[in-house]
C-alpha cells in the first residue's frame, strides 16, 4: 500500500489506464487496504479517518437518521429536503478504487446535494391570514 502511494508522481502526471500493469495492480492493492484501515484511509480521503468504507456506511446510515428525523419534524410535508439528505448520504464512492489512489480520480464520500427543486416564485414571509 505504502508503495502504491509512493509511486504516484510529482511532476508529470501519467493517466492510470496508461501505467503498466504491475502499478495499477499496486494501486488497486493499495485502495483495497485504504477501503479498511483506519486512518491510513486519510491519504486519499481526509474526511474518513475511521477506514473509508466504514466511513462512508456511518455516513449513511448517520442521514438516514437524520431524514427520518426531519421527515417527522416537517409532518411528513418537506419531501425534498428529505430526499436531499437522503442523497447526500447515500450516493457517492462507496469505495476506493486504484484511480482514487493514483491521483486521476478525487473519491467524494459526500457529495455535493442535488440541485434545489424550484417549484412557483417565493416572494419571502408571508404572514398567516387572520
Amino acid at each position: 500500500m505504502l508503495v502504491a502511494l509512493l509511486a504516484r508522481p510529482a511532476g508529470a502526471r501519467i493517466p492510470y489506464d496508461e501505467r503498466p500493469a504491475y502499478q495499477r495492480a499496486a494501486f488497486t492493492v493499495g485502495a483495497l487496504v485504504l477501503d479498511v484501515t483506519p486512518v491510513v484511509s486519510g491519504l486519499v480521503a481526509p474526511q474518513c479517518l475511521p477506514g473509508y468504507v466504514l466511513c462512508k456506511v456511518g455516513f449513511a446510515l448517520f442521514n438516514t437518521a437524520a431524514a427520518e428525523l426531519h421527515l417527522l419534524m416537517s409532518g411528513f410535508g418537506d419531501m425534498a429536503q428529505t430526499r436531499a439528505i437522503l442523497y447526500r448520504g447515500w450516493a457517492g464512492d462507496w469505495y476506493l478504487t486504484g484511480r482514487d489512489v493514483a491521483g486521476d480520480h478525487v473519491p467524494q464520500p459526500y457529495p455535493d446535494p442535488p440541485p434545489a427543486e424550484h417549484r412557483g416564485t417565493h416572494t419571502g414571509f408571508e404572514p398567516p391570514p387572520i
